[in-house]
């Protein structure tokens, strides 16, 4: 039944109220007109399906007029809603692109970037003279293993081992890293070392960090080649995986550790890998928040790592020529 044009359940006209409505009214009214669903607007929104149907019914109040239609089958615009849409689109556009030109941000500037701690100091901290001669950004490094909130931390990017789900974030895969033993020329000249038996006595430096995604531990290691009465207590423990290389460098063991962190040593010749097999464990990624992602800045730092990676992953081939590579199951 029809009621002065409207559904019976619908309340009829009102007077309309002087001036603009509210910018968040004919916000809500967006969101619930291109989505014809309260519900829908309302998880867009972040807020509750009765917060946005009482804004919607404030905004009706203001205008003097219905703009939906609540049916049972869903909402549908009214002729005014057709109309007012129309016109809330357009203005929304234009004041989007307004605010876009005028506060778009530059190269010039600093964003900063989580990062693990040995990673930067290894893999990071060594390439980004690189990095600032390409771009007119300064960087903000915060190390810390701890993965990113990126509000109440105030960080624009991270690299971080973990993924995370999350539809608000974009997430880059890097690389997959691999872990093998490394031991100093000098302390292999004593210990000469042709299988893992051989490692009986030698002090075996590891990570005391907890298991985790970055964490490298000689008990999994010698699991994923099959070996499971090799003694791995016995060694030194460090809480960053630098730590343990720089012991490694010193002759005072061997040490397991990543690809990634170990490259420019073994490289050298600081350090040599005493067996072919390499395990595949832990990957990189690279994690922002999605309103991040078209920022100059933010593109430029993921630009420049993402052809880094690149450059990374081909010299992994050049300095591992000779290996048994033992992949992730």
């Amino acid at each position: 039944m029809l009621i002065a044009g409207y559904l019976a359940t619908e309340k009829p006209m009102m007077q309309p109220k002087p001036g603009l409505p509210s910018l968040d009214g004919l916000r809500y009214f967006d969101a619930a007109a291109r989505n014809l669903s309260f519900t829908r607007a309302a998880q867009e929104l972040f807020l509750t399906q009765s917060a946005v149907s009482q804004k919607i019914q404030l905004l009706e109040q203001h205008l003097g007029y219905l703009v939906f239609h609540r049916t049972p089958a869903g909402l549908r615009l009214t002729p005014q809603g057709e109309q007012l849409f129309i016109g809330v689109r357009q203005a929304f556009s234009i004041l989007e692109t307004t605010l876009h030109q005028t506060g778009e941000e530059t190269l010039e500037g600093t964003i900063k970037i989580r990062v693990m701690p040995s990673f930067a100091t290894k893999w990071l901290l060594p390439r980004l003279h690189q990095f600032y001669e390409q771009y007119p950004v300064s960087l903000e490094i915060d190390a810390d293993m701890t993965p990113a909130n990126f509000k109440s931390d105030a960080v624009d990017i991270a690299i971080t081992p973990f993924w995370v789900d999350d539809k608000n974030l974009i997430q880059r895969h890097l690389f997959n890293d691999v872990i093998y033993p490394v031991i100093s020329p000098d302390l292999m000249k004593n210990r000469p070392l042709k299988n893992y038996s051989d490692l009986c006595g030698l002090r075996l430096l590891h990570d005391s960090m907890p298991q985790n995604a970055y964490s490298t531990h000689w008990r999994s290691y010698f699991a994923r080649l099959g070996l499971y009465d090799l003694d791995v207590e016995a060694g030194t423990g460090f809480s960053r995986a630098d730590l343990v290389l720089q012991a490694a460098c010193a002759g005072q063991g061997i040490a397991l550790s990543r690809h990634s962190l170990c490259a420019t040593e073994v490289r050298n010749g600081a350090l040599i890998r005493p067996f072919t097999d390499i395990v595949e464990d832990g990957q990189v990624w690279l994690t922002c928040p999605r309103n991040n992602e078209k920022r100059p800045r933010v593109q430029a730092l993921v630009n420049w790592l993402t052809e880094e990676t690149a450059r990374h992953i081909a010299e992994r081939k050049q300095i591992l020529s000779e290996y048994t590579l033992h992949k992730a199951s």
